[in-house]
């Protein structure tokens, strides 16, 4: 999960997405759609391989399959930490800018006066460092991953049914 999520940064980055504020809409939309779908396929396919791996005679429900989703969600987001800070500080640090100008723009096309936005200039800047942002998106991972979970562990919390002896069709010949 980690591992797709930084690849689909890196497409975008690559793809020119990050460079300016005009293109930050079109990349928050195809990243948040993006991320649903690889959130989506990592936690339901983590919480099918645990389901997989309790035996047929053991409990498994709801609980079960959530917490396989979060503790899924828990690790994906403890990886991303590194990958998140080594993009917003090293690989893309002018990144942190282009978000703090699409900031200000939200803001004035709101009809802010520029004197209210360089009064909040200041702490806009300490929430757009690389550390900042690295721990943003770890917490926004962890709750994006458990609503997710909450949502998915609804269809994953019974087994499939076992077909039985007596369900099978009659041996022909």
């Amino acid at each position: 999960m980690a591992i797709a999520g930084a690849v689909l940064m890196l497409l975008l980055y690559f793809a020119g997405f990050h460079d300016s504020v005009e293109k930050m809409k079109p990349a928050q939309w195809i990243g948040g759609i993006g991320g649903i779908a690889i959130g989506v396929t990592c936690l339901t396919l983590a919480m099918q391989e645990k389901r997989a791996q309790f035996a047929a005679e053991e409990e498994w429900g709801y609980g079960s399959a959530l917490g396989g989703g979060v503790l899924t969600g828990i690790c994906a987001s403890l990886f991303g930490l590194l990958t998140a800070y080594v993009y917003f500080a090293i690989l893309n640090p002018g990144f942190c800018d282009v978000i703090f100008q699409a900031q200000v723009a939200a803001m004035e096309a709101k009809g802010l006066r520029p004197a209210d936005i360089e009064r909040i200039e200041p702490m806009l800047r300490k929430w757009m460092s690389p550390v900042a942002m690295t721990i943003m998106q770890f917490f926004t991972g962890l709750v994006f991953s458990t609503i997710l979970s909450l949502i998915i562990a609804i269809f994953l919390r019974k087994r499939p049914d076992q077909p039985s002896e007596t369900d099978l069709p009659p041996v022909v010949g």
